[in-house]
């Protein structure tokens, strides 16, 4: 399975920092305006009601994400054609009437079913998504040098690798970083992912083609709960929040611009729609959950396909901005492809591809060792991170005894993870983690394993 960015993963953060002005579309008010045909509306409530039992017209409409005018002229329609009844109520006014399948209703929803089986909010046309994305897109952040500077400042990173990642993010196209392992390019990747500003709408599906594809994943999507955007949209108007013109379309998710991590085990089946013949709806493959976002391939060059094979599937997107998708019918469709890919790799690019290969890829960054001066920085803010005070003398014996003598590397995940056995064996002895001679000995003892090269 593929590993993807979880929601809590992505940034540690309980929820990202929204912007004043949040992105909505305005919420249909009749069925025309959904931009959808009637007879899959109908199809999708017939199936709600059958899986809900008994409910009534507010919860049918929060289900279909619809406004209430919208979801009554569903209903209308469907007892007019006596596919349904009001069979009691449980509130107030028409929201509360309750409603059940007639026996005709019920033929109806089990051949609906046989259609497709997805439940959920109504999704929006495709004609509609592309222009959504093509207002929030990608190539439209600008990150000023101050700003990648200051986002990347709990990194410790050359004045040359900050010189080459600049233009890569604004560029909003392609991106390799390579270099040794331990050098901090997932960190980099994520951080990029991190610093895009603003938040986006993510579909929960969308139509195409009279197919229902599911694009919203909450592993994947960080969506702003309700409450807090009702309360920062009220901190950002000028008059009160009131009134039917302020409520939103909520077949949208208002999320933070995704950010998706896949490795090795990326398989070009990834890249294509999923398609269920028992739910009968797809699920969107992982670039196009990643539009208005990130798509990170780390560990690039150990897929199970060949870094080529890979290289030849994003051709046309990078190039074009369209990614070409199959229905099972053989049907086609146009996606936008609109998401800053980034390629991570520890293998040499001679060993990846020839000069061809890598003129598709833009930008290309490479994540040198740190020099002394960068490790031992790198050093100080391990240690105080854990509580730990930095003394020269004990870095100076490090760098010494354990680099000097041996002649080994310095890689930039050393000092975070030398500094951590360091406390688990000051822990273990129940004293103050320091940087004492005997337990950096162990440590390093522990940590390092002499692997010889390759003939």
């Amino acid at each position: 399975m593929i590993a993807e960015t979880e929601p809590s993963a992505t940034n540690g953060a309980a929820a990202p920092e929204l912007a004043a002005d949040i992105p909505s579309r305005p919420q249909p008010a009749t069925i025309e305006e959904t931009g959808l045909e009637l007879s899959m509306l109908a199809d999708l409530m017939l199936k709600t009601i059958h899986f809900a039992g008994r409910p009534n017209g507010k919860y049918l409409a929060d289900q279909l994400a619809l406004s209430f005018p919208a979801t009554e002229e569903l209903l209308t329609f469907l007892r007019q054609g006596q596919a349904i009844e009001v069979v009691g109520t449980s509130g107030v006014g028409e929201r509360g009437y309750q409603y059940a399948l007639t026996d005709r209703g019920q033929k109806k929803a089990d051949e609906a079913m046989a259609r497709s089986q997805y439940v959920g909010p109504a999704p929006i046309p495709m004609s509609l998504y592309v222009e959504t994305l093509r207002e929030q897109s990608v190539s439209n952040i600008r990150i000023g040098r101050d700003a990648m500077k200051t986002n990347l400042s709990h990194l410790v990173l050359s004045d040359e690798v900050l010189a080459g990642l600049g233009p890569a993010v604004n560029s909003a196209k392609s991106l390799l970083i390579y270099g040794n392992s331990g050098n901090g390019k997932s960190s980099v990747t994520m951080a990029i992912g991190q610093m895009l500003p603003g938040t986006v709408l993510i579909p929960y599906a969308v139509e195409v083609h009279g197919q229902i594809v599911k694009v919203f994943d909450p592993r994947i999507h960080r969506e702003i709960a309700e409450d807090v955007i009702g309360q920062r949209r009220r901190n950002a108007a000028d008059t009160p929040f009131t009134g039917p013109e302020r409520r939103r379309d909520r077949r949208w998710a208002v999320a933070a611009r995704p950010v998706i991590s896949v490795g090795g085990e990326l398989t070009l089946q990834d890249m294509e729609l999923r398609y269920s013949p028992l739910s009968r709806f797809y699920i969107a493959p992982l670039q196009w959950k990643a539009n208005s976002g990130v798509l990170i391939i780390d560990d690039f060059g150990r897929q199970m396909i060949e870094p080529q094979a890979l290289l030849n599937r994003w051709i046309v997107p990078m190039e074009q901005g369209i990614d070409h998708l199959s229905f099972h019918t053989g049907d086609m469709v146009e996606v936008p492809f609109d998401t800053l890919l980034i390629f991570s790799s520890n293998i040499p690019p001679g060993q990846l591809g020839d000069e061809a290969f890598f003129r598709r890829i833009c930008h290309k960054v490479e994540m040198l060792d740190p020099t002394l001066d960068e490790y031992l920085e790198i050093l100080r803010r391990v240690c105080a991170e854990h509580n730990m005070e930095y003394t020269e003398e004990g870095a100076d014996y490090l760098i010494s005894k354990h680099y000097k003598e041996t002649g080994r590397q310095f890689r930039a995940c050393h000092p975070r993870d030398l500094i951590a056995l360091v406390s688990d064996i000051a822990c273990y002895l129940e004293e103050e983690p320091a940087l004492r001679r005997e337990w950096l000995d162990m440590a390093c003892a522990s940590y390092f394993v002499d692997v010889p090269e390759a003939p």
